[in-house]
């Protein structure tokens, strides 16, 4: 209890008064049911008229509501920063992206053009692409998910070693482990590879596939996956389409290194949270004017 509601307020000021802040907004959107609104997105239409249905208040909504900037950039943030590092800063790559993804651009008009970009198409056409996307997200995400053990299973690792798990207990398993395991994923398991999930690379075979779990699995598969898809490739396809990237002062990019692991995060973080890397995006010459649309 102390935690929950007294200490936030000594030992985090500034942070609990901004979500203070940001919680006396949404009750304000919420109590005047502006979320019923046309002008609302259908996910914040349906997240809160699934809510109200079951008895929650428009102030307890806004309340829980809160969490959605958090669950929307957490994790895509960062995966976002490294995918745009391990695309820009190899050129042949890059060029290879461009030609991919310009198949899924539509443009109306020369002066003033709408370009509509077909993220839907991203995975059907665009392997390398998703190939870059898959191999971000495996030597970047370090996350453990806990699971409680149903029953006694004894476990084998194939080198007469045996390891009990007793009913009852609960277990973490590293993500990170079974994303970089070198009998997995080969001598190279920590490096970046542009083609490891094209086909016929090095991640197509069923063990690649089983260790594979940026997202977890079953019926704890995350329910954003979709959703920080499609904000990552809007983002990464029109900075292919309409931008050239390079580093603020021209110079070759050199990717950063990967910080301490936090148990907090699921994503690395970049050590000094990147200091000393910045990007230059300059519009591309007849993409000056350019207005974007997406389908999703």
């Amino acid at each position: 209890m102390l935690f929950a509601g007294i200490l936030p307020a000594w030992t985090a000021p500034a942070a609990y008064r901004a979500r203070a802040a940001l919680q006396s907004t949404l009750q304000r959107y919420y109590l005047g049911k502006h979320d019923t609104e046309a002008a609302a997105s259908a996910f914040v239409r349906g997240r809160a008229g699934v809510l109200r249905d079951h008895g929650i208040s428009s102030s307890e909504i806004a309340k829980m509501e809160i969490m959605l900037p958090y669950a929307a950039t957490t994790n895509t943030v960062p995966t976002l920063f490294w995918l745009i590092t391990f695309i820009f800063s190899r050129p042949e790559l890059v060029a290879a992206l461009r030609e991919e993804v310009r198949a899924l651009a539509t443009a109306a008009g020369e002066a003033d053009k709408d370009v509509t970009v077909d993220i839907a198409s991203v995975e059907a056409r665009c392997p390398r692409l998703m190939s870059c996307y898959r191999e971000t997200l495996r030597v970047t995400t370090h996350q453990t998910s806990v699971r409680t053990v149903v029953r006694d299973t004894v476990l084998a690792d194939g080198r007469g070693r045996s390891y009990l798990l007793k009913k009852g207990v609960d277990i973490h398993l590293s993500i990170a482990t079974s994303h970089l395991t070198e009998e997995v994923w080969g001598e190279a398991a920590g490096e970046f590879d542009p083609e490891r999930f094209l086909s016929g690379g090095a991640a197509t075979g069923k063990t690649q596939r089983q260790a594979y779990q940026p997202f977890g699995g079953g019926h704890h598969l995350c329910p954003g996956k979709s959703f920080a898809f499609v904000e990552i490739m809007a983002v990464v396809a029109t900075l292919l389409l309409g931008y050239d990237v390079g580093t603020s002062d021209g110079r070759p990019w050199k990717v950063p290194q990967y910080a301490q692991w936090s148990m907090v995060d699921s994503i690395h973080k970049p050590v000094d949270e990147g200091a000393g890397l910045g990007i230059k995006m300059v519009k591309k010459q007849g993409w000056e004017r350019v207005r974007w649309r997406y389908t999703i």
